[in-house]
């Protein structure tokens, strides 16, 4: 790969002639697991996309090969494609990994190979030109921290209220570890880098502060599809406020997360949130999630 942040300098730019008109799309909980899925990021046109980059904000499959075709389908139709894995990329199945951490360093190396970008990059031309920053996240818990978008419901959960991240991801045993500490240590430098270009986009899995969890007013509001998930507190898992405190760092204009499946574009203190996801198809068929006729957000340009 090119242009990785390796010092505190940033990126290099690219040739800037190349970059004609150039958008940056967004799109996030792909879940290609799914066939119906799948299907529709295939029928994305080849040929739309030539000068123009995608971010993928995680999710797309706990598979690696399903992951990798994902990312392939993306890469033959856009110029640049950048991605951070969610919740689901870190699931270990059948012992195949020691833990979630090789897991993702695995993930890391498979992008590399692909040429899928998961450090910062500077693209476009002219007044257009953007460095796209990746900023790796977790959850906080309630009671783990005062970074927790946690918020109390009327509603008591059933106790047979179940998160498939509490057994399908390890971390490591080492004393004192902790996910969101881990993976912003990973974001240090590169928020604090010094980049060539003054406009920033950056995009995380994970949701960086509380208010993006509710509807404005004004927004439609939909139900779950499954009666037993409308009980399922799910700012207990949703983000952490750190990660918003490094989006500040780095001065995005524009911030781009995934992870509760609730397309949303909101303007907070100069910055715009935007989420885009696809999400399952049972979401889409019941409205949780609205069906468009473009699964993609342009967020720039």
């Amino acid at each position: 790969m090119h242009g990785h942040c390796e010092n505190t300098k940033g990126p290099e730019p690219r040739d800037g002639a190349e970059w004609a008109a150039m958008q940056v799309y967004a799109i996030s909980d792909v879940h290609a697991d799914f066939r119906d899925n799948l299907w529709q990021l295939e029928q994305l046109p080849r040929h739309s996309y030539g000068a123009d980059a995608l971010i993928v904000a995680g999710d797309v499959s706990h598979e690696p090969e399903v992951l990798r075709r994902t990312l392939h389908i993306f890469l033959e139709r856009f110029r640049d494609v950048f991605f951070v894995p969610g919740n689901h990329e870190l699931w270990i199945r059948e012992g195949q990994h020691a833990s979630s951490v090789e897991k993702f360093q695995e993930i890391l190396r498979l992008c590399e190979s692909l040429g899928v970008h998961t450090e910062p990059e500077v693209i476009g031309s002219g007044e257009g030109r953007v460095c796209v920053v990746p900023l790796f996240s977790w959850y906080t818990r309630p009671g783990e921290g005062s970074d927790s978008l946690y918020r109390e419901r009327p509603i008591q959960e059933p106790a047979e209220s179940v998160w498939a991240d509490d057994y399908l991801v390890k971390w490591p045993k080492t004393a004192g570890f902790r996910a969101v500490q881990y993976f912003l240590d990973l974001n240090a430098e590169r928020v604090s880098a010094e980049y060539p270009v003054g406009n920033r986009i950056s995009f995380s899995h994970f949701l960086p502060r509380q208010d993006l969890m509710f509807a404005a007013p004004g927004e439609l509001r939909y139900a779950a599809p499954d009666p037993g998930r409308a009980f399922f507190n799910f700012s207990a898992v949703a983000g952490s406020t750190r990660i918003d405190e490094q989006v500040r760092q780095l001065g995005s204009r524009v911030h781009v997360y995934g992870h509760q499946h609730r397309n949303r574009r909101r303007l907070y203190d100069g910055v715009w949130y935007v989420s885009n996801c696809l999400g399952y198809p049972e979401e889409r068929r019941g409205r949780v999630i609205q069906d468009p006729g473009e699964i993609l957000q342009s967020v720039w340009g």
